[in-house]
């Protein structure tokens, strides 16, 4: 479980580590947690007899890599563990499944092939979440803090956390180095390996210093972001059955928990039912729908009854959807908001009216079919 100093101009040797050597899955992880007990506390998602890690770890020139093939897992890396004096930041490239990171208030998601920057620094908590075959497979390079300071420009510069999008093209070529870095690792010198280890911190801090620029600059901004293409999504799909909080999940990526706190203080499942509900006022205001039975416009929004649908329908507007198809179906007496006191008496006033406080969708806008 010892790795001697490699000569100056030496290949470096990995260290191999697996579970699997350690008796018992029981056995094995309390082996594991006493490794890992000045860096973070490890707790075991899912069943505990399925715990298992296998790591190859290389010294290159002052960095450290490490591979690890693992069941899914989270690492609080707590006040305490800070305090003892791990001064690096971790760059991490899932290769399969993906993480959830948790610092201060702030969520932020690894996928697949996206590239993270974490402050070792920080207290933190990181969830992992498991590839389809139940495994993760990361790549990690830990670094000396002033090796990224010193081409930040200032330590303080260095974020907390931060990600390079697998979509972003120094996303990408930051991990494709990383990967090639790994391939090669075994065949190069001392000397090589902090030549390759430099290239890939200008790299990435080039990607990182790029995004800090063009987009915005905490991870806050980056959820807001993903919370509208969240949304846009569900605009688009409300029409569909399969439009569900798991088929969300399944979508973005991302845990239920992490979901669910995109949208707090709401929830995803209650905003999916408002939206359906103000798709469901635009269609009964709507002339185009003046035949269908309010049974029908229920079952078409993804209601299972018209009681289930009226009740909502109620708490959501206040009326029922009786009354709001009267909007479009008689003379409407007395002022509505908006409108400087004014009698609307047209179902085209009506209809822009309500379309405009429910905010429908464009394929519902009036004198569309």
């Amino acid at each position: 479980m010892t790795m001697q100093d490699a000569a100056p101009g030496a290949t470096p040797q990995p260290l191999l580590f697996s579970t699997a050597e350690l008796g018992t899955p029981d056995e094995a992880l309390q082996r594991f947690r006493q490794l890992t007990t000045d860096i973070c506390d490890v707790t075991v998602l899912g069943e505990p007899q399925e715990f298992h890690v296998a790591t190859s770890t290389w010294h290159l020139g002052n960095a450290v890599l490490f591979e690890s093939r693992s069941s899914a897992l989270r690492y609080d890396r707590t006040p305490r563990h800070v305090a003892r004096g791990i001064d690096h930041l971790q760059l991490t490239l899932h290769i399969a499944g993906g993480a959830e990171f948790l610092a201060g208030d702030h969520t932020s998601i690894q996928r697949s092939g996206d590239v993270c920057l974490i402050d070792m620094a920080k207290p933190s908590r990181t969830r992992e979440m498991t590839a389809d075959d139940g495994r993760v497979h990361l790549l990690s390079f830990m670094l000396p803090r002033m090796l990224l300071a010193s081409v930040f420009g200032a330590a303080q510069a260095i974020p907390a956390l931060a990600i390079l999008p697998r979509e972003s093209a120094f996303g990408r070529l930051t991990g494709e180095h990383m990967l090639m870095l790994r391939q090669c690792a075994a065949g190069l010198t001392q000397a090589e390996s902090q030549a390759a280890i430099q290239s890939l911190v200008h790299l990435a801090v080039g990607g990182l210093a790029g995004r800090r620029d063009a987009d915005a600059p905490t991870v806050a901004a980056s959820q807001e972001a993903l919370l509208s293409r969240i949304r846009r999504h569900v605009e688009d799909n409300l029409g569909a059955a399969s439009l569900t909080v798991d088929s969300l999940c399944l979508a973005f990526e991302l845990s239920r928990a992490s979901l669910y706190r995109l949208f707090t203080p709401d929830s995803p499942a209650n905003y999916i039912q408002k939206r359906r509900l103000h798709r469901a006022f635009a269609m009964l205001i709507s002339p185009a729908f003046r035949s269908w039975r309010i049974i029908d416009i229920a079952l078409e929004c993804h209601f299972s009854s018209d009681a289930t649908f009226i009740r909502a329908f109620r708490r959501q507007f206040g009326i029922t959807p009786g009354d709001a198809r009267g909007l479009a179906g008689r003379t409407i007496g007395g002022a509505l908001p908006g409108n400087g006191g004014a009698l609307l008496r047209t179902d085209d006033e009506a209809i822009r009216w309500v379309t405009q406080l429910t905010g429908a969708m464009p394929h519902m806008r009036p004198g569309q079919t």
